[in-house]
C-alpha cells in the first residue's frame, strides 16, 4: 500500500494498534478535564517522540514529562501513539486562515507558516521519524485517511474562497496548491535550502496561472 508523504503534515500516516474506531479518545468518568494538563501531554509526547523516536516513545516518559500520572493519560488516550497523532495534527490545522484580500499574499503567509513548522526543533524530528516508520505500520493508513480529509479541507479554504470571490479561476486544483507548498517546506526541511518570501510569490503566481 502506498503512503502519499507530500501534504501538511507530510505524511501523518499514523497507526494505532487496534482498529480506525478506536481512536477515538477515551473519556473516563469522574472529574472534568484540565485543558492545560492535556496541553502538556500533548507536547510531552511530541517532545519524547523528537528526542527517543519511536522505540523511545513510552507512557512513563511522557508522563514524567508532563507532570501527570498514568491515570489522568488514560483517561484521554489509549496509548501513546494517540497523543502524538492528535498532537501533530492539531499543530498542521492552520484555525485562522489568512485573509488579506489578497490570495497571493494569504499563500505566502501560509507557506511561511508551513515553513516554520517543518523546521520546528521538535515538529521537524517527529515528521522524520514518522516519514521512517509509515512503511512498517501499515495500520497507520486508517487513521491518516480519516483525519487527512478534514485537515485539508480546512486548510484549503484560502484557495476555495479565492475561487469564489473571482481572484482566480474556477478551474483552480486546492490542492495542488497546497500540496506544492507543503512540498517546498518538506524540502527545505530535508535539505536546508532557504525558501524566501519572494520565491514563494513566485511559486504561487505559477501555481495560480497568475
Amino acid at each position: 500500500m502506498r503512503i502519499r508523504i507530500v501534504t501538511e503534515g507530510a505524511l501523518l500516516p499514523y497507526a494505532h494498534p487496534m482498529t480506525a474506531e478506536a481512536i477515538t479518545l477515551k473519556r473516563g468518568p469522574g472529574r472534568p478535564r484540565d485543558p492545560e494538563v492535556e496541553r502538556r501531554l500533548k507536547r510531552a509526547a511530541l517532545d519524547v517522540l523528537a528526542e527517543r523516536g519511536f522505540s523511545g516513545l513510552t507512557l512513563e516518559r511522557i508522563c514524567e514529562r508532563a507532570g501527570a500520572p498514568r491515570a489522568t493519560f488514560y483517561r484521554r488516550w489509549a496509548g501513546p501513539l494517540d497523543a502524538v497523532a492528535e498532537a501533530f495534527d492539531e499543530a498542521f490545522r492552520f484555525e485562522a486562515p489568512p485573509d488579506t484580500g489578497d490570495v497571493v499574499a494569504d499563500l505566502v503567509i501560509m507557506g511561511q507558516s508551513m515553513l516554520r513548522l517543518y523546521n520546528d526543533p521538535v515538529l521537524g524530528p517527529c515528521m522524520s521519524f514518522m516519514i521512517a516508520e509509515a512503511p512498517v505500520r501499515p495500520e497507520l493508513v486508517a487513521w491518516h485517511q480519516d483525519v487527512f480529509p478534514r485537515r485539508r479541507a480546512h486548510n484549503r479554504a484560502v484557495v476555495e474562497r479565492a475561487m469564489a470571490r473571482g481572484e482566480i479561476a474556477a478551474d483552480t486544483d486546492p490542492d495542488l496548491v497546497i500540496d506544492v507548498l507543503s512540498g517546498l517546506a518538506m524540502n527545505n526541511h530535508a535539505t536546508g535550502r532557504p525558501v524566501t518570501a519572494e520565491a514563494l510569490e513566485f511559486v504561487v503566481r505559477r501555481v495560480l496561472g497568475l
